[in-house]
């Protein structure tokens, strides 16, 4: 038998097995479920999940399972090891091999298990939301995980547009987690000497992706496209308040990636104020703009998030 197990597509054939683990794990880990809980939600993983997940399992040389995940999408629905396995890195063996080359991958483990919200946590998992219920609506509250992969040079792309897109959507949603890291009340107060606030800078970001792709490509006029800045400094909007940030980031962020591909590789953009008298930038160079003004100011988020909750950066 090899020392650590490896890793293989699931079958059918597999899924009473599989059960098994889940059922031992679930027992093991899980401590705040009645058996009357486990034996519904065993229903579940049979009839449902097992079925309708695309489902890996770790296994000895002799065939022998000692664990499995199911994801659907860049979503990991379920990861369970046997007991007698916890701690030899299995878990994270099959996570890997479940997610590779995902950039985004997103999850949701039991506030009421904190060993898995460890193990989740150290492998670069953060906290983005909770729910009071489970999917089910029971009693059992969610914590919702999310990790962003930062592009590798190695991966595919279809065109240097597509790979800065990937690039611009890792950035924006990394500030975006790290803003929903944040207590309600530190969004909207300002901590550093500059006095800006985490609201101020989503705001200012939105704003920056519409300058440079409406405003640069396909709207010459585009109305106040300086609306993030007032005497200098970055503002909101009168009305505008800390979700409403959130929501237009995440707008921008899908118009950002439709001008992109819609003028097409090489592509200049407009003559406009954008460019202050100077020759339209191309799509590529304007999005390695857009790349660096991300990382700049996610290491500015990163900097107020540690200042208010002790959490890191990465």
């Amino acid at each position: 038998m090899s020392s650590f197990p490896t890793v293989r597509p699931a079958t059918p054939a597999d899924h009473p097995g599989l059960v098994r683990i889940w059922r031992r794990a679930v027992e093991a880990t899980h401590t705040f479920l009645t058996a009357a809980d486990v034996d519904a939600i065993e229903t579940e993983v049979r009839t449902a999940a097992l079925p309708g997940l695309t489902v890996l399992v770790a296994q000895h040389d002799d065939g022998t399972p000692v664990g499995w995940v199911g994801t659907d999408g860049h979503r990991v629905e379920a990861l369970f090891v046997d007991p007698s396995a916890h701690g030899g890195g299995v878990g994270s063996a099959l996570l890997a091999a479940a997610t590779t080359g995902m950039p985004r991958v997103e999850l949701d483990v039991n506030e009421q298990n904190p060993g898995a919200v460890g193990f989740y946590e150290h492998l670069g998992f953060v906290r983005t939301g909770r729910s009071g219920r489970d999917g089910q609506g029971r009693p059992f509250p969610l914590l919702h995980l999310r990790r962003d992969r930062l592009p590798e040079p190695s991966d595919p792309a279809s065109s240097t547009t597509a790979l800065l897109l990937g690039y611009v959507d890792f950035y924006r949603d990394r500030v975006l987690a790290r803003y929903a890291a944040l207590p309600v009340a530190d969004r909207t107060t300002g901590r550093l000497p500059s006095g800006w606030s985490p609201a101020e800078l989503l705001h200012h970001l939105s704003c920056m992706e519409r300058r440079w792709l409406e405003w640069g490509f396909v709207d010459a006029d585009l109305p106040d496209p300086w609306a993030d800045h007032v005497d200098g400094r970055w503002a909101l909007p009168p009305g505008v308040g800390a979700d409403d940030v959130v929501a237009a980031l995440s707008a921008q962020g899908l118009r950002t990636r439709e001008i992109a591909e819609s003028v097409g590789p090489g592509a200049a953009g407009l003559p406009s104020g954008r460019w202050a008298g100077a020759p339209p930038a191309t799509i590529e160079r304007t999005l390695l703009h857009v790349v660096q003004e991300y990382a700049r100011h996610l290491g500015h988020l990163d900097v107020v998030v540690e200042l208010a909750t002790g959490s890191t950066g990465e």
